[in-house]
């Protein structure tokens, strides 16, 4: 990312100039096409308003050529694009990985340095193009841009203009099945960048969100899985993890945010590690980690920018029919250009429609919303301070294995609902699953409190034993002394679901508590066993 801001010309002619010295652009370069920036104030390009400065050669396509009030400087040449012109206009980047083999080319036999058509070891320096990449809609398709758009090379890297209906991704050699998409960069949270890939019909899609070198906890993540959503409006105003594919067109959408470099979710806006939109004020919440925000930037002189990671990435995995090599699909569908205005309205501009070319009378489409999710729970003295106590939400979270693993059952259930939990693969007594009655928010500031005592309920069933001793156990740590256990037990059996109630106190004398953890245990090992509808109510 780059910016300017009140810049001042004294005494010189041409105000700048892209400029390649070893060829002047012919052909032109992976840098020189995408070469963009962003004018705060207007004064650099003398439009004096916000705007947005983007590559003017000719191979780019209509890239930054996104409406007809687009200024064009051809001695930059460069294309001058007022950013108060669309809704939500800004810069984005991101790098593709969809091939080791040509991304492993890049530096070395293609896509080199130095003067164009250098040589080395026999091999050609230059960046053949290898696919396209456009603005969705009429307005950018064959008929009216015959370049098909920015050149896509073993340099995948791709920077321009969000806010619009989408950036459409065609690679000459068919629909990538594994693309990884990293070096993300969003200059603004509200401009969203949409993504959309043709897919033949009948293609499964995994997507996450990923993190490598990173441990799961209850309040940071290290994965996030996308979802499917019903349209491409709920992914466009999604939180970035959700996903849809369009039979009638034959396109896959996908939202890209950026997220952290070191996890994938935490708790700034929930009691427990979730993903969300970070902004770019947002801070880290990480322990160990010396970054002050979530979201890597960069300040000077009162401009915030963004600044890709070097971790965090987002994986499509599509289980098309592969073609020969393994790396794309058999087939490229003949995918519909979408209609991206409502009726009674034509695209005049890569972000805009409007009654016709030229009128005022354009559709205001729907705000994004507030990148918080769901607020965190409040407590009251009567309330259950477990989180997610009965499953109920299809999801494990905060809970997790304290050894062995856990499983989310559905069908198997204590009561109402559909969900319980089973504890398995357990190879010592005190495995089974666990919840950190630390975190998060609950009476007097946190969920548990030491000296007080809570009245603790849940419902447990074994699976594979006739009869056997169930516990749940406390475990709490104070800064004057070692770990203090405590808890209740009783026999269950294997045909009927059995409560287990009874009181624990955090008594660590005038000790700080520093640690409070309740998990479920007891059977022998190898034992499995259900767990639903818990319950701890401050007495």
């Amino acid at each position: 990312m780059q910016a300017t801001n009140d810049v001042t010309y004294i005494d010189c002619g041409r105000r700048f100039r892209l400029y390649d010295y070893a060829n002047n652009n012919n052909p032109s370069s992976v840098s020189g096409r995408t070469q963009n920036w962003m004018d705060i104030d207007g004064s650099t390009s003398g439009l004096n308003v916000p705007t947005i400065i983007g590559s003017g050669l000719s191979d780019t396509g209509h890239w930054f050529r996104v409406d007809d009030d687009v200024v064009y400087d051809p001695e930059g040449p460069l294309y001058f694009i007022k950013k108060d012109n669309g809704p939500e206009r800004s810069l984005g980047h991101i790098r593709l990985r969809f091939d080791d083999s040509l991304y492993n080319s890049v530096g070395k036999t293609s896509c080199m340095n130095g003067p164009k058509g250098y040589s080395q070891n026999n091999a050609h320096s230059l960046c053949p193009t290898i696919g396209r990449i456009r603005h969705l809609g009429p307005l950018f398709d064959s008929s009216n841009d015959s370049t098909g758009g920015l050149p896509i090379t073993a340099n995948a890297i791709v920077s321009g203009p969000t806010g619009g209906f989408g950036w459409l991704l065609n690679l000459d050699a068919g629909p990538p099945k594994s693309l990884r998409i990293d070096q993300i960069e969003i200059q603004d949270v509200v401009s969203p960048l949409i993504l959309a890939i043709p897919y033949p019909q009948g293609t499964g899609f995994t997507i996450q969100a990923m993190v490598p070198w990173c441990t799961p906890s209850l309040t940071h993540s290290c994965t996030e899985q996308f979802t499917p959503a019903s349209s491409v409006t709920e992914v466009r105003y999604s939180q970035g993890n959700k996903y849809y594919y369009d039979t009638t067109t034959n396109l896959l959408y996908v939202r890209i945010i950026m997220a952290p470099q070191t996890y994938t979710g935490d708790n700034l806006y929930s009691p427990t590690a979730q993903w969300h939109m970070w902004d770019m004020n947002d801070l880290n919440n990480k322990q160990y980690d010396k970054r002050k925000h979530a979201l890597d930037r960069y300040s000077f002189n009162g401009i915030t920018l963004a600044k890709y990671n070097t971790a965090s990435y987002l994986q499509i995995e599509a289980d098309c029919n592969p073609n020969s090599s393994s790396k794309y699909c058999s087939t490229t569908p003949a995918y519909v250009e979408p209609q991206v205005c409502p009726q009674g309205y034509v695209q005049v501009a890569y972000d805009k429609c409007c009654v016709s070319a030229g009128s005022s009378n354009c559709y205001d489409f729907t705000a994004p919303p507030t990148q918080a999710p769901t607020s965190p729970p409040t407590f009251g003295t009567n309330s259950n301070l477990f989180y997610n106590p009965s499953f109920e939400n299809g999801s494990l979270t905060p809970w997790y294995a304290n050894g062995g693993s856990i499983e989310l059952v559905n069908g198997i259930k204590h009561g109402s609902g559909s969900f319980s939990v089973l504890c398995k693969g357990r190879t010592a007594t005190w495995q089974g699953v666990e919840q950190d009655m630390l975190a998060g928010v609950g009476v007097g500031g946190t969920r548990f409190v030491a000296g007080n005592t809570y009245h603790i309920m849940f419902w447990a069933k074994l699976k594979n034993t006739g009869s056997a001793t169930v516990k749940i156990t406390m475990k709490a740590s104070y800064n004057n002394g070692s770990p203090v256990y405590s808890g209740i037990s009783k026999n269950l059996n294997n045909y009927s679901w059995n409560l287990i109630e009874g009181d624990v106190t955090l008594d660590g004398g005038s000790g700080t508590l520093t640690e409070a953890k309740l998990y479920v245990n007891g059977p022998p090992s190898g034992v499995e066993f259900w767990v639903d509808d818990l319950s701890a109510v401050l007495v």
